[in-house]
């Protein structure tokens, strides 16, 4: 099956992504468990976590990647609707209660990036079918 990629506006709320905490965003959260023994333990954490930020404001999706060549380095993506949604989660009682459970299971603090998609930031967004 061939792909076509086609433009087209953004919806109502992605076509302000200019403006401050509206556009779609993509977290990159970097973990280095502290042992692949602990690996499972970490991803059943990491499920309880996404278990709650699902039922966020602005929670559109998660995966989690597992590195080939090291399986202690984790790494959690996590799609929110705009960097306000995912500060909003960030600092959510749930979260907070939850991130010692994470914490504990690793070698050294974990690092957070935020992404925005850029074809949103542009007002277009590529889809293909």
């Amino acid at each position: 099956m061939s792909g076509v990629a086609t433009e087209h506006k953004a919806n109502d709320a992605k076509d302000n992504a200019g403006e401050k905490g509206v556009a779609m965003v993509r977290m990159v959260i970097e973990h280095k468990v502290k042992d692949v023994a602990l690996v499972e333990k970490f991803i059943d954490v990491i499920r309880q976590v996404r278990n709650e930020a699902m039922k966020q404001k602005g929670f559109i999706t998660g995966e989690t990647l597992v590195n080939v060549d090291d399986p202690t380095n984790v790494l959690v993506l996590s799609t929110w609707e705009s960097v306000d949604d995912w500060n909003g989660w960030d600092t959510a009682d749930i979260r907070l209660k939850l991130k010692p459970k994470i914490n504990e299971l690793l070698s050294e603090p974990y690092t957070v990036r935020k992404f925005h998609y850029y074809l949103v930031q542009q007002k277009r967004v590529r889809t293909i079918f």
